[in-house]
């Protein structure tokens, strides 16, 4: 049933004697049973028309044809029927036109299961087959697929993001001129790219989106490095998977978290640089968490995502390598400080969801004595990191040490010591052992 103030809206529209209707998303939500939160209303009166209709309305794009109309605290998007002109940059039209007819509005969007009107009803308006192609599940533009790439790259990415979403297929045709096409992507930019891809990282099965890039040959101009992965065989025991395909059960045995998905797109991705075999054909990727950390960075930064974001993708990346830590308390306190506590939880579902990827689950109990460990020290209170250390840059300058880089050096050394050995987290204890790092240097410089 439709929501009371979209009701009253359709309503006061056709009291005054126009058409209007709902339209895109929510209509297709709606025939789907599920929730809709966005609604759009298009109609045959021009802006200013819905201006005065209505006694608060925002011009948010009045020269498009679009008025925010706000009714009862809640914001509503009402357009006028309208026609596009030539795209000449792939992204937006150079011009519009407004229009009476409904079906001249309907034919510039993107697909069929978007181009689906209600009337206030309950009609459904369905001039393309989108009731036909949802009950299909499938994906399909309206009219020449070539045609609505070309006006806007964008909705490449768009068609395989509600495919992913909504549990879809592609339409074939749409699809191989995704494939035809899909070098138009880079005409758009980094954050609508980004937006989309977040879209279906956070979708339930993410990985039927990423192949669907791969497929469509999208991922070559959007992550070009990610190509590297397909197919890499790893030529180790642990590893019934190649690279993409590991990666590809990580991504879906993680939880639904963009930071995590991140994590797991490209926890693996420099394993291709990093390959080595020894004398028995066994596969080695020294070093791969580091790189793929700094390459992880990078493609982030590419795609405009924030500081924070990149960050926090950079550190799971970095020391999600298991047997890289130290399981003694000195290793485990080194791992808090170089994760932070609160990424410690991320960073378990991680190495849980990469485990999964495996060809066997050894290693869930690493995990979990890892998180036992870590549980224990931060409820003890035991020091971390230097700035839990009982002494700082102020004592040092009090004992007369000169200022400068062995500041951080000795510092450095001091939380070495207190991570081993908790007690000496003393002013007294650390104040001695400055000193005497001081009077050794001196004894070797001497």
């Amino acid at each position: 049933m439709l929501d009371k103030n979209i009701k009253y809206i359709l309503k006061n529209i056709k009291n005054h004697g126009y058409e209007a209707y709902l339209v895109g998303g929510a209509v297709r939500s709606f025939l789907l049973g599920l929730d809709v939160s966005d609604f759009d209303i298009t109609t045959n009166a021009l802006p200013q028309i819905i201006e005065k209709i209505f006694k608060k309305t925002i011009p948010t794009g009045k020269k498009f044809g679009t008025i925010t109309v706000i009714h009862e605290n809640n914001s509503y998007e009402i357009t006028t029927f309208r026609s596009d002109g030539h795209y000449s940059d792939g992204r937006r039209p150079d011009n519009i036109s407004f229009s009476d007819e409904l079906t001249e509005d309907l034919k510039r969007r993107d697909f069929t299961m978007n181009a689906i009107c209600m009337d206030y009803d309950e009609n459904i308006i369905d001039y393309f087959g989108g009731t036909e192609d949802i009950k299909n599940r499938v994906v399909r533009c309206i009219g020449d697929p070539d045609q609505r790439f070309n006006e806007d790259a964008l909705r490449m990415l768009r068609a395989v993001r509600f495919m992913t979403q909504l549990g879809f297929s592609l339409d074939e045709k749409t699809r191989l001129s995704i494939v035809k096409n899909s070098f138009l992507i880079k005409h758009i930019s980094a954050e609508r790219i980004r937006d989309e891809l977040n879209k279906i990282l956070i979708s339930d099965k993410p990985s039927e989106g990423i192949r669907t890039l791969i497929d469509t040959e999208l991922m070559k101009y959007i992550i070009p490095e990610y190509m590297n992965t397909v197919g890499f065989d790893q030529h180790n025991p642990y590893h019934d998977k190649d690279v993409f395909e590991h990666t590809m059960e990580v991504l879906d045995n993680i939880e639904p978290k963009l930071n995590l998905r991140l994590a797991a797109l490209f926890h693996d991705i420099s394993k291709p640089e990093c390959f080595t075999q020894d004398e028995n054909g066994r596969g080695h990727f020294f070093g791969h968490h580091i790189k793929s950390a700094v390459l992880g960075k990078e493609i982030m930064e590419r795609l405009k995502y924030s500081c924070d974001m990149i960050e926090d993708v950079r550190i799971l990346i970095r020391y999600h390598l298991l047997k890289e830590i130290d399981m003694k308390d000195k290793g485990v306190k080194k791992f808090i400080n170089n994760v932070g506590i609160e990424r410690l939880d991320d960073m378990f579902s991680l190495n849980i969801a990469d485990i999964k990827g495996k060809s066997s689950n050894a290693g869930f109990e690493k995990v979990e004595v890892l998180r036992e460990k870590c549980r224990a020290i931060i409820e003890n209170k035991e020091p971390l990191s230097k700035k839990d250390l009982n002494i700082n840059g102020y004592d040092l300058e009090a004992l007369g040490i000169e200022k400068g880089s062995i500041y951080t050096e000795l510092l450095d050394k001091a939380l070495d010591l207190v991570l081993e050995y908790p007690g000496k987290n003393t002013k007294e204890e650390l104040t001695e052992y400055i000193l005497s790092l001081i009077n050794n240097k001196k004894g070797l410089d001497s």
